[in-house]
This record gives C-alpha cells, structure tokens and sequence, in this order.
C-alpha cells in the first residue's frame, strides 16, 4: 500500500469514535507495522488482522534464570576450560539458551549493529519495498509479520523484519542494503566476530560431546550464516497481539542481541519465561540443526517475542548452519546400537528443512517433529 493510498484512507475511510484505522486497511498490503504507527500516530486499537486467537496469546509469565556462562574459560590455556565446557553442554541439553559473557565482541561494535539495523527500519518505505519478497530462501528480504508471505495466513504479528545471508560474504554482500551508508561495513565486521564466537563454542560443544572429530566445527565452518533484524513498534494493545510466535530456530547456534527492551521469552520445562535483557551479555539458541546433530541429546529452544505499549524494541538474531546443501542427521557417535539410542531424526537436505520451516505458518518446533523418529513432543500453545 502506498503512501498516498494510505494517506487518503486517513482522511476518507470510514472510522470510529476511537482512534484507529480505516476499517477496510488491508494489512497484508501495508508497508510494515512501523509504517502503520507512523501513519497513525495517535492509534489506540489495532487493526483486527492483528487481534490473535486467545490461545495464542502471551499470559503473565516468570522470569527466567538463564545460565550465564563466562565465555573466557575457553580462551586457549585457561584453567576453566574444563568447566566452561560443561557449563555450556548442561546450559545446552537443559535448556537450549544461555547468555554468554566476556564473548569477545566489542560493547561498541554491538551497539554499531544495532544503530545500523535502526537505520535501514527508518528508511523511506520505497527502499524498504525494494528488497520485499515472497521467496523464503531469497538471500535478501524485508517483509512485515511471519517470515512466509502475508497472503498465506490470516493472523499478522507486530513485527517488521529485514533478513539475508551473511558468510561466505563475497557471494552475498553486494546484495545487501547500501544504506544508511555505513551499513554494509558495519554488519560484515558484526558477522565476522560474532561467526568467530560460534565457532569457538562449536569447538567447545564438539568436546563436551567428545567426539573423536571436530565435524560440528567443520559443518558450520563451511556453512552459511543468515541474520534476522527484527523492529517491533510500541503496540496500542499489546495483550492482543504478539510480536512473533514460538518458534524455534532452524540452525545449529543463534546469537541474539538487542536495544535493551524487553520482549524475549523462552520455553522452559513446558512453561514461557521471560528472558529480561542483561547489559553486555548475548543470547546464543540452539537450533533445530544441532538437535538433530546430536541426536537429541542438545534441544533446541522455543522462544517468542512480545511487545508492549511504550518502547520499540529491535533486535538482530545470527543463525549458524551448515551448508544449504549438507544432508543433516544425527552424527554416527552419537548414536548408538540399542533401542534407546538409536536415530532419533530422520536425513533431510538442510535446504530443504530451512524452506519448509520458512514457508510454514505453524509455529513451534512442527518442521522438527516432522522429522523426528520418536514422534511428536508436547505440543506448543500461547501461553
């Protein structure tokens, strides 16, 4: 929806006493939900194609008491070694999320990233239009709601997004926004460290599980990297609405930061916590890539966003995987010859899961039980 069309609807479609849209806005056409708040400054209802399902809904929640684990125990001759590497294969099989410290990644260079991802949302919506797509597996998009196109599901989320690939860089780069201008350095020196990060605490999770060869290491050495830049507008009503569904991610380790609003939740033990922001910390997930690596010994997490009616929060989310091409399946060690050990998952082409993850509008870990071998886990609702 353009502009001018939504700036006529301002002004002639048909209202209610309160301040809301027109009643005939068609969502699935608009420019993001930033542009709609930016529209209709003054909102106090949102449109209905945001109201979802009460069962689908954030309730009251806990917080959660992720692990925090100190990332310089893996430095090369530190003494904690040994313990930095159980630290990470408990927080890893417990609860697949910790928040990781001392991780290597200049304060500044965080903050850098996330300034730069404000920059490209505050662009003029054309520019934005421009890298719209409805392919999933696009190496570059920018789109508003659930990562699948708006016309395939009915219910719309409080969330505008930009994704696209990162390493290997030359392949990808030149496709990347060229604006605000400082964007495309910024973001490569971002992926650079925090790819350096992932590694390390592949190389780290490889001991914990005491494989003989470093193959985790290897797959996402050679594997691609895709980074998600989430904006998530104040929200009129935010009891109503959900900035994203859970979900679990489909690589084998995210890296999470954020602009210090929280929003974060995690599924934990059948229950969503709330994963308030801890200054100087990252979050890292586990994906569905390195639950099936492991043959179901690390889970992935579930985790949501939501929203709430004063600040906007962004974030930006790196997933690590391998090759888009890689056949994954539990890694032969681990799994052994006995019933109870046996493979838990089935094979499927990386590209393939990820377009079929993406493409899908069933939220929770569906694309992973999928291909499970043991059968569905307990299902996922709202709150």
């Amino acid at each position: 929806m353009t502009t001018d069309l939504i700036s006529s609807l301002s002004a002639v479609g048909p209202h209610d006493e309160q301040h809301q849209v027109p009643l005939d806005y068609d969502p699935s056409t608009c420019d993001g939900v930033k542009h709609l708040m930016e529209t209709f400054p003054d909102l106090q209802t949102i449109p209905p194609h945001y109201v979802l399902p009460e069962a689908l809904l954030a309730k009251p929640v806990a917080e959660a008491q992720l692990p925090l684990i100190d990332l310089s125990g893996l430095e090369d001759g530190s003494q904690c070694r040994a313990f930095t590497v159980q630290a990470i294969s408990s927080a890893c099989s417990e609860w697949g999320v910790f928040r990781a410290v001392n991780h290597g990644i200049a304060e500044q260079l965080v903050a850098d990233m996330l300034e730069a991802a404000e920059g490209f949302f505050a662009l003029p919506v054309e520019a934005k239009r421009a890298l719209s797509s409805g392919d999933v597996m696009n190496p570059v998009r920018c789109g508003t709601g659930l990562n699948a196109p708006a016309a395939a599901y009915a219910g719309h989320y409080w969330r505008d997004f930009l994704r696209h690939h990162g390493h290997p860089f030359h392949s990808h780069i030149h496709l990347w926004p060229s604006h605000p201008p400082t964007y495309r350095e910024v973001t490569r020196e971002y992926l650079v460290a925090v790819r350096r990060m992932v590694l390390r605490l592949a190389r780290a999770i490889s001991e914990g599980l005491a494989l003989q060869e470093d193959q985790l290491t290897r797959a996402l050495q050679e594997g691609c990297q895709i980074m998600a830049a989430n904006y998530y507008p104040r929200c009129p009503e935010p009891e109503k609405t959900m900035g994203m569904a859970g979900h679990s991610d489909h690589g084998g380790l995210t890296v999470l930061i954020d602009n210090g609003v929280g929003g974060l939740q995690v599924r934990h033990g059948g229950a969503w916590m709330a994963a308030t922001p801890v200054h100087g910390s990252l979050i890292v997930n586990v994906g569905d890539y390195l639950e099936v690596f492991t043959n179901g010994r690390y889970k992935s997490v579930e985790h949501r966003a939501v929203v709430n009616k004063r600040r906007t929060r962004i974030s930006v989310g790196v997933g690590h995987g391998p090759g888009l091409d890689t056949i994954i399946a539990p890694a032969a060690q681990l799994v052994g010859s006995d019933d109870d050990h046996g493979p838990r998952y089935g094979s499927v082409v990386y590209k393939d899961y990820v377009k079929s993850q993406q493409s899908s509008v069933a939220r929770g870990k569906t694309a992973l039980e999928a291909l499970s071998l043991d059968g569905p886990n307990e299902p996922s609702t709202g709150g």
